[in-house]
């Protein structure tokens, strides 16, 4: 393996012996290394290689916004979840999961707590998930010293069941993969876009409609914002993403009977607005 370009002290891009370009994993596998070097085959064995094209592509950019230490973290725990509970995951988990860390601690950071509704449901019927997601927040107070609400453990769980080639729940998460996939389409065609499957900020659109899906499965949506005073400041910047987000609560309404409740609203149009401003590719 011969390199191409260090990302950062826990990522490298690089060629292998057929010329293909490969992304190398592993804490301090960058440290000191320059475009040219060659790895010997020991110090490549204790990597991670990804060969997904379009993953890597995905963390080169992600690399160039995100601290190293959340891509060593986030290795440590997809290791973690094969070795002990022999998962069996899609390579898209090493891009998801450490862009949601990174995501996670930055809103703690600035304050910014947002509960999970469906923690004991994930809990109840994913046990080995959760605990993976309680061996992130783990390593994440172990080696940053920040600590992330146990709640967070549910959310990091739910990647992981998303990530599984074979995951026993199927049904559930048939429906949940669905619902992401109309919602999606509502967004899509209202605005009449090709989403940039390839951007970050379409990876955490994506997680979140996820997320918002697996939500509305389980009946247990964010809970109404009695002040508004958020909600109101927001919809007045995004009047275009607020009126798509009708669109969406018609569409659910449809589907599940009952309407998003405000601060599902204001969530899903602030991701939008993300994905519009910096994920689109227009017709």
């Amino acid at each position: 393996m011969r390199v191409v370009k260090v990302l950062n002290n826990s990522l490298v891009l690089a060629l292998d012996e057929q010329g293909q370009e490969t992304i190398l994993m592993g804490k301090g596998i960058g440290f000191h290394k320059a475009s040219g070097y060659e790895f010997g085959a020991d110090e490549v064995e204790k990597v991670f290689v990804l060969r997904d094209r379009s993953v890597a592509r995905s963390i080169i950019r992600l690399a160039a916004e995100t601290d190293g230490v959340f891509f060593e973290i986030g290795k440590n725990v997809i290791d973690y979840a094969k070795d002990t509970f022999e998962m069996k995951l899609l390579d898209h988990i090493y891009l998801s999961l450490t862009d949601h860390l990174a995501f996670a601690v930055r809103r703690v950071e600035k304050g910014i707590l947002v509960p999970n509704f469906y923690t004991q449901d994930m809990q109840r019927f994913n046990p080995n998930e959760f605990q993976v997601g309680h061996f992130a927040l783990k390593l994440i107070r172990e080696q940053m010293g920040v600590e992330l609400p146990g709640d967070e453990a549910g959310n990091i769980a739910f990647h992981f069941i998303n990530a599984q080639e074979d995951h026993p729940y199927n049904e559930k998460n048939r429906r949940i993969w669905q619902l992401t996939e109309d919602v999606l389409d509502v967004v899509k065609y209202y605005y009449q876009l090709v989403y940039d499957e390839d951007s970050i900020s379409y990876s955490r659109y994506l997680t979140h409609i996820r997320l918002f899906a697996q939500r509305l499965v389980s009946g247990q949506q964010l809970p109404e914002d009695s002040s508004r005073l958020l909600y109101d400041q927001i919809a007045q910047v995004c009047t275009s993403e607020f009126s798509c987000v009708d669109r969406v609560d018609r569409f659910v309404r449809e589907r599940f009977g009952v309407g998003l409740t405000n601060q599902e609203e204001m969530y899903l149009a602030l991701h939008i607005h993300r994905v519009l401003e910096g994920g689109r590719k227009d017709l």
